[in-house]
């Protein structure tokens, strides 16, 4: 999983990207609290220098290729704590497939668009080393309103909606552990 670390102009950064960064943790937060046995080592990146050039999103990218580490899925959060409403999936048709018929799990909880199909720029130089991504795709009506602003600050987050998307982000961090 993966979020970026540093944030832009004159607010906190809570919009970009410091909900992200929450929701990373709290997926592993939860995975530990519920004694969770993971079949594959699941990390969280927090890449920085994303928004002046994004040297931290390429040094990963490197680092990966020059350990030989096998990843098999990379997951980006960096749209905003908003409402999930579902996972863009920038993965080959043969992996899109797999995934696709888990959305019926994600349904009861409102996250239903599994059909976009790129990831944001953190996770993006991982493509080039074969690795299946995903974003995920929140409600970002809101997101204008503070993104870049000095009213980019964690008293303008939901807490009901930050967790939801974390809750999302969890099940499909288990999804991928349990069935690739």
């Amino acid at each position: 999983m993966g979020a970026q670390l540093d944030s832009w102009d004159v607010g906190e950064g809570a919009v970009d990207d410091g909900t992200g960064v929450v929701q990373c943790i709290e997926v592993l937060r939860t995975l530990k609290a519920l004694g969770y046995e993971n079949n594959h080592t699941i990390r969280v990146v927090l890449y920085a220098n994303s928004e002046n050039g994004g040297q931290g999103r390429e040094m990963y990218a490197a680092y990966v290729k020059k350990k030989d580490e096998k990843h098999v899925f990379a997951l980006g959060t960096d749209a905003g704590g908003y409402s999930p409403r579902g996972f863009s999936l920038d993965m080959s048709p043969q992996r899109r497939r797999l995934v696709y018929p888990w959305k019926e799990y994600f349904l009861p909880y409102g996250v239903y668009d599994f059909d976009q199909t790129e990831a944001i720029q953190d996770i993006s130089p991982l493509k080039k080393l074969d690795i299946p991504l995903a974003e995920l795709v929140v409600d970002t009506q809101r997101y204008f309103d503070y993104h870049h602003s000095e009213q980019d600050t964690f008293d303008k987050v939901n807490k009901r909606e930050l967790l939801l998307g974390a809750v999302a982000i969890t099940q499909m961090i288990f999804m991928v552990d349990k069935n690739w």
